[in-house]
């Protein structure tokens, strides 16, 4: 299998968006690896994701999964709010991407929320570096 294949994928509408959900889901981002810029109307993140989409690729019978940092781009953000965001979580774990009623939600574990408005939907997902191996993979209950 080709490690080095980056994604390298843009968002125009919800399906898009349900795609992004699935690549990103069990992110992980400090609280440094985020930031609104209001003039610019840009939120933009980067973060540490799971590739699930090599999962499916690979006989996975040595229990290698792979990491890989990237970013994400989310533009024409009128607001930006952050619910139950706590400054003493030093790590964020994003569990899905939504968009209803002109918000694209990023749900994160704790209920932490960060909720954009956006009129329409333009989003970017890039893989900024070349995957590595880890034994970890995020588990669900």
């Amino acid at each position: 299998m080709d490690v080095e294949n980056k994604i390298k994928l843009n968002a125009f509408g919800n399906d898009d968006l349900k795609i992004f959900s699935y690549l990103c889901q069990d992110a992980i981002l400090s609280q440094d690896e985020f930031y609104f810029d209001k003039d610019q109307e840009l939120f933009i993140a980067t973060f540490s994701r799971y590739c699930w989409e090599k999962e499916e690729l690979t006989n996975n019978t040595n229990n290698i999964n792979y990491r890989v940092i990237s970013g994400l781009q989310i533009k024409h953000v009128k607001k930006a709010s952050y619910i139950k965001l706590n400054s003493s979580v030093p790590f964020l774990n994003l569990l899905a991407i939504s968009y209803k009623k002109k918000k694209i939600t990023l749900h994160f574990s704790s209920s932490v929320e960060f909720v954009l408005e956006c009129e329409k939907i333009e989003a970017y997902l890039e893989d900024i570096d070349i995957p590595w191996p880890t034994k970890l993979k995020p588990e669900h209950k």
